[in-house]
């Protein structure tokens, strides 16, 4: 059913491109439809190393894919009166678990009570990137599809909750502030299986100052994983079970994995240069958590050089977990757990990080609102350092990952 829908949407997106891009005329001022979309084409992953670009997707194994990039999505924007409005965004795009919760990406109300001032309500975009507004929007960023390594740890699309948004205009530039809270969650994909993940109180603030060609942005957030259902808790359980004369790192071991009730606080920084010639945008994170597979930092460095319609572009980047949890044997003192011991290791080195990635691209806007893009990456990913990949079997090595991209982007 899920290949299906993706499909359908794909031909979709053919459609459309055929025609001449504009938003729809709903015959009033008071309601806008537009979109979006992307039809890639990606070879990716390897036999036993699967590729996710996000956590919500299905994991690619080689060969060519047009679902991994491939996304559509409608938003509808509707003035009730005349400071208050209401938006509305679905997107559709090849998700491990596909429900009509996941699709309304968007549903909220926005009150301006001053010209500086706007206040909104219902499921709006996590506001943790630079891309935040704009992370399924191919069209409005440089490359093929939103670095996975800063990208990837945060597979959280959408929160419901509150915002209150605060902007004004002075030297140096323009200046915004914004506070948030509310609830989150998603359903991702690893490689033991399905994770639903619940997290509340989600609340953060950020402050961005823009002038004409660069803009600089300070994030925090913070939140608490309320539910988390894993396919490993039986193991949890049982590490839980163990007396502490047995083995006296099992009870650590067991908390070191457990993301349940783990509060995790997010700190980033973002830049971004643009003079119409040269492109510039990097952005650097931390995660701090007690709960191993959230604490890790992470960054990309993007440069971009225009020639007319095209501009080519590289970027690098890295995401590194914290220091990687070992079982030590020798405190093992009862025959019968070296099994146990060892599905454990397994586990943490499965949530373990360490990678980087060199990418080259170019992207040719041959078009109003169309753009054509090409883009070849080159991960490095040491051994057991395959967190933000789908394993079939242990990384007990060092592997590289190959992967192309070819996306035609646009918007309505």
């Amino acid at each position: 059913m899920r290949k299906t829908t993706s499909c359908r949407c794909i031909l979709l997106l053919i459609l459309l491109c055929n025609q001449h891009i504009h938003a729809f005329d709903l015959g009033t001022e008071r309601l806008r439809l537009s979109g979006f979309g992307t039809l890639g084409v990606t070879s990716a992953g390897k036999e036993k190393f699967g590729l996710q670009k996000d956590f919500i997707h299905d994991a690619q194994f080689g060969g060519v894919s047009v679902l991994t990039d491939s996304v559509f999505g409608l938003q509808l924007d509707m003035n009730l009166f005349q400071d208050l409005s209401m938006t509305v965004q679905a997107v559709a795009e090849d998700r491990a678990r596909q429900n009509f919760n996941n699709i309304v990406d968007w549903a909220y109300l926005s009150y301006r009570p001053t010209p500086s001032t706007i206040v909104r309500a219902g499921r709006m975009g996590i506001d943790l990137f630079m891309l935040s507004e704009y992370r399924n929007v191919g069209y409005a960023y440089l490359w093929t599809h939103p670095v996975v390594e800063f990208y990837k740890p945060i597979s959280l699309s959408h929160y419901e909750g509150f915002d209150f948004k605060y902007g004004r205009r002075f030297e140096p530039g323009f200046f915004e502030f914004k506070v948030y809270g509310g609830q989150t969650g998603s359903d991702i994909k690893i490689s033991n299986g399905e994770l639903a993940l619940r997290m509340r109180p989600f609340v953060g603030a950020n402050a961005s100052l823009e002038s004409d060609n660069w803009k600089v942005r300070l994030t925090y957030a913070t939140t608490n994983t309320s539910r988390l259902d894993t396919p490993f808790q039986s193991l949890l359980n049982t590490l839980n079970q163990i007396p502490q004369t047995a083995w006296p790192q099992a009870a650590s071991l067991r908390n070191s994995l457990t993301g349940k009730d783990k509060q995790t606080h997010y700190y980033s920084i973002g830049l971004a240069y643009d003079d119409s010639q040269w492109t510039v945008q990097s952005e650097f994170a931390m995660m701090t958590s007690k709960w191993i597979s959230l604490d890790m930092t992470n960054g990309y460095l993007s440069v971009g050089r225009r020639f007319g319609p095209v501009t080519l572009y590289t970027v690098g980047s890295y995401a590194k977990s914290g220091k990687r949890l070992r079982i030590d044997p020798t405190q093992i003192t009862v025959s019968g757990l070296d099994s146990l011991a060892s599905t454990t290791q397994l586990l943490a080195d499965a949530s373990h990080t360490d990678q980087n990635t060199i990418s080259l691209g170019a992207r040719w806007d041959f078009y109003p609102r169309m753009a054509l893009k090409a883009q070849w990456d080159h991960t490095w990913v040491r051994k057991n350092g395959g967190g933000l990949l789908l394993l079939k079997e242990p990384l007990d090595q060092a592997i590289t990952l190959n992967t192309f991209s070819l996306n035609l982007n646009f918007v309505f």
